[in-house]
């Protein structure tokens, strides 16, 4: 069963959680798809006429720490700007390559997927949490117990958060406290 879409902004699962990149302010609205201004396209969108490359881009994974478009994109994902932090990580995805092109969608799929949490469009979601997660797990695989974190994110952690956020969406029918009251915060956490 599919809900009418919310019309308010999503809110973030902790608005007091840390921040890794205050450097950049958050845009003035979160996007979401066929209710607010595309950010890009619309002349009323927050990031319309702004230049692209406003924060540079690093495409190795290594300097995680100091990569300004990786850890602004994980505040926005962490602070509910879902759009916001797949056009964050959407760059870096662009220039990488093998494991650390595959985290990356995973990351995007994931923030897609919240998208569509929050407009109860319960079927993308299921596909791109799904799609997401097996990122993730391919990535946490080929990388092996010896690298656990990846990038600052303990990922058998971070992937069991996802899997009991999104598991009760799997389940028929879905109600709308589901959606209300998540099992568990699929927030990001860095390891410095």
């Amino acid at each position: 069963m599919e809900f009418t879409p919310a019309i308010q902004e999503p809110r973030p699962f902790d608005p007091g959680c840390q921040r890794y990149s205050s450097r950049h302010p958050f845009p003035p609205y979160r996007h979401i798809p066929g209710v607010t201004p595309h950010p890009i396209r619309d002349p009323a969108g927050h990031s319309f006429g702004v230049e692209e490359s406003e924060i540079p881009y690093s495409s190795s994974p290594e300097s995680w720490r100091t990569n300004e478009s990786y850890l602004y994109g994980v505040d926005l994902y962490n602070f509910a700007y879902w759009w916001e932090a797949h056009e964050a990580w959407e760059g870096l995805w662009h220039q990488a390559e093998d494991d650390h092109r595959l985290f990356l969608q995973g990351l995007i799929q994931v923030s897609a997927a919240l998208i569509k949490y929050h407009q109860r469009m319960l079927r993308p979601l299921r596909s791109l949490s799904t799609a997401a997660r097996s990122k993730l797990t391919e990535v946490h695989t080929r990388l092996g117990p010896a690298a656990e974190t990846y990038m600052g994110i303990d990922l058998n952690e971070f992937l069991s958060r996802l899997n009991a956020f999104f598991a009760p969406f799997y389940a028929d029918p879905v109600s709308e406290e589901v959606y209300r009251f998540p099992a568990v915060n699929p927030q990001i956490h860095l390891s410095f």
